[in-house]
């Protein structure tokens, strides 16, 4: 399999996780591994005429804002076969741009006290979650503005403090290209978790399709 070339973009505006270091941990991960080579930036500027080089982008974003260069190069970028890859905070990102949050089909919506909770493979025959087994989490659950008929649902989990169960990951595509989200990853304690690092690794390369 061709080496995916990945690049993890990472936003710092929002003031509740670590973006900048756990970017970084992702990245080093990632790079641990003969499959995906891992790129980190905090430049906007890539995305509006630097994503050529790259299979897959993944986003670890909060709040910010895109100038329509940089909507515009990344929704072509993904339109033309790239792959996106939303993580966690992605879906509460650059707000105003509705394009953005189209092609994602997701919005956040708030979220549960960060707390421990099951996370459950709905679809456990695709390349992504494919021998995942349910697995306990220490996150925020998210709740997202979210169009469940336009995407296909891997993962979910019950939150039991509103009686409700919300979608976790998700797929579809976007003109040529891959979308896949995942809810989790607001700090270490999720990111040193070994399924979450699975689904991390599958997702950026079933985004550029390699799986």
């Amino acid at each position: 399999m061709e080496t995916l070339k990945l690049l993890i973009f990472v936003g710092t505006e929002g003031i509740y996780h670590d973006h900048a270091g756990n970017g970084q941990f992702l990245t080093s991960m990632l790079n641990d591994g003969d499959d995906i080579k891992a790129d980190f930036s905090q430049d906007y500027n890539v995305l509006a005429d630097g994503l050529s080089g790259y299979d897959t982008v993944l986003f670890y974003t909060d709040v910010g804002e895109l100038s329509e260069a940089q909507e515009s190069g990344l929704l072509d970028y993904i339109r033309a076969g790239g792959g996106f890859f939303g993580l966690h905070t992605a879906a509460a990102s650059f707000r105003e741009s509705e394009g953005y949050h189209g092609m994602l089909n997701g919005f956040f919506n708030g979220h549960s006290p960060y707390m421990d909770f099951t996370v459950n493979v709905g679809d456990s025959g695709h390349p992504i979650t494919e021998g995942l087994a349910d697995f306990e989490a220490t996150d925020e659950l998210y709740y997202l503005k979210h169009n469940p008929d336009t995407s296909h649902h891997l993962m979910h989990a019950y939150d039991e403090t509103k009686d409700e169960t919300h979608v976790m990951a998700f797929h579809h595509g976007y003109g040529e290209g891959r979308v896949f989200y995942f809810a989790l990853g607001h700090d270490m304690a999720v990111l040193e978790n070994p399924s979450f690092q699975t689904v991390i690794r599958r997702g950026a390369l079933w985004a550029g399709n390699r799986l």
